[in-house]
């Protein structure tokens, strides 16, 4: 008996459905996209305790004193010193002459890392579960990348990352450019999947750190 209306002259085409390569193809690329965004997703999770680290990233004299004029104000919260050991020597120094004791156990020295990336990486396994939020005390010319590097750096780990418009410096230096800043979130992306930043490369480090 012949088929009547539409249905005689058509079959049913079964829906398509994305091939499993395919599927794991787009499920690769969503997990990869969640691994590279999840440092700046994580801080907006309750990951880690309620406390605030001051952290100063003390190559420029001038960063102390800003940090010392914050932690003087909010004497309860712990104030970390990154810099090379010679500058854990200045910071000490600019210490005492505020009439401060430098063996206050609030406060951290954390020489470790050659530049900005090293120096905030090593700060990651440092940090106690307590600590969930830092205040990231730098100069404005270093202040956009630095504040990659950290929030890509610690956002991993749940903290979140600020550095708070009052406490700007006048820039020591130009600007910066901005490749670098580019350059280094792809350095703390490298350590991220190696524990490695690329450092010994040369080519992507100055010699001075930064």
């Amino acid at each position: 008996m012949p088929l009547c209306g539409a249905a005689a002259g058509h079959t049913h085409q079964p829906s398509r459905r994305p091939s499993p390569p395919l599927v794991w193809l787009l499920l690769l690329l969503g997990a990869g996209g969640l691994w590279w965004h999840w440092p700046l997703l994580a801080p907006s999770l309750p990951l880690r305790g309620r406390s605030t680290a001051i952290v100063v990233l003390a190559e420029d004299p001038r960063r102390t004193e800003a940090a010392l004029d914050l932690w003087q104000q909010q004497p309860d919260q712990p104030l970390w010193i990154l810099g090379s050991a010679s500058l854990q020597l200045a910071s000490r120094q600019q210490l005492r002459r505020r009439g401060l004791d430098p063996s206050n156990p609030l406060l951290a020295a954390l020489p470790a890392g050659d530049d900005t990336v090293g120096q905030l990486t090593a700060l990651t396994s440092r940090l106690p579960q307590a600590i969930g939020r830092v205040t990231l005390i730098t100069d404005q010319a270093h202040r956009d990348r630095a504040l990659a590097i950290a929030r890509h750096a610690l956002g991993g780990e749940g903290i979140a990352v600020s550095s708070p418009p009052p406490l700007e410096l006048p820039p020591a230096s130009p600007g910066e450019d901005p490749l670098r800043l580019q350059r280094d979130v792809l350095r703390v992306q490298l350590w991220r999947i190696s524990g490695w930043d690329g450092r010994e490369l040369g080519l992507w480090l100055r010699r001075r750190p930064s």
